[in-house]
């Protein structure tokens, strides 16, 4: 496999350095051997949209990208992982992952702002009057993608560390998607947006790298996390409409 080299930059600098040794960082490692095909994907994707985003006059590729944006942040996900995570285990170990609740409250202040960073886009961008409009909007406040679903309804009941797959493996797909924006686009409102999310969706993939390295040390512990990477990995799980088009696809079969 050819790698992009914008994801070659994102693994010599943020997946292989750490400070942790041992089975921690060594299931790490064979986590990321099964996201590197997709985050190549999703790098040479990005690539392909920023470039014939790039060409076009018409700016509607801004208002749709953050339209998206806007539907697409968690901060009631974050809110529903932070009350439930811990419910997989008992009480008494509920003390050992103390830790995750406070950078659960860290992500729901990050999801919201990046909400603003959106609608301040589509705002300047003239494509909004107020914000107050984006409510009467369905494809603001509509997000048809299962593996988020399932990741506010299910995972966390899984075991606290099953998020980690989210944050590992989403997370860094968007560090890829916006590092591709920051390097092909010059439209200004593209590169605020772009340029102030990084930091903290480098924030969120690295929370999942700091965890499965400090906390995934057992396969007990490593178990949860693999079966919530196999859920996302789905060919069904990117978006409703395909989840709906296999259901038909397997009752015609029947």
């Amino acid at each position: 496999m050819d790698i992009h080299p914008i994801l070659q930059e994102f693994l010599d600098k943020w997946v292989y350095p750490t400070g942790f040794t041992g089975p921690g960082y060594d299931f790490r490692m064979r986590f990321t051997e099964r996201c590197l095909p997709a985050w190549n994907v999703a790098t040479l994707r990005s690539v392909e949209a920023a470039e014939k985003d790039a060409q076009d006059p018409s700016r509607e590729w801004l208002k749709n990208n953050a339209m998206a944006g806007y539907a697409g942040e968690g901060p009631q996900m974050s809110i529903k992982q932070m009350s439930t995570q811990l419910l997989a285990v008992s009480i008494e170990e509920q003390e050992k992952y103390i830790e995750l609740q406070r950078m659960r409250a860290q992500q729901i202040w990050d999801e919201v702002k990046h909400g603003q960073l959106h609608a301040d886009v589509l705002l300047r961008g003239k494509f909004i009057e107020k914000e107050e409009d984006l409510m009467e909007s369905a494809d603001a406040n509509t997000l048809g993608i299962l593996s988020y679903f399932g990741l506010t309804a299910m995972f966390p009941h899984i075991h606290p560390l099953a998020r980690n797959a989210q944050h590992y493996f989403f997370e860094g797909t968007a560090c890829l998607g916006i590092a591709v924006r920051i390097k092909y686009m010059d439209d200004p409102l593209d590169l605020h947006d772009n340029l102030s999310q990084y930091p903290e969706e480098l924030m969120h993939f690295m929370e999942g790298k700091f965890q499965m390295d400090a906390y995934a040390l057992t396969e007990a512990e490593q178990k949860p996390i693999e079966e919530a990477l196999d859920f996302m990995m789905q060919p069904w799980a990117p978006t409703l409409a395909d989840a709906l088009t296999l259901d038909e696809s397997l009752e015609a079969e029947a």
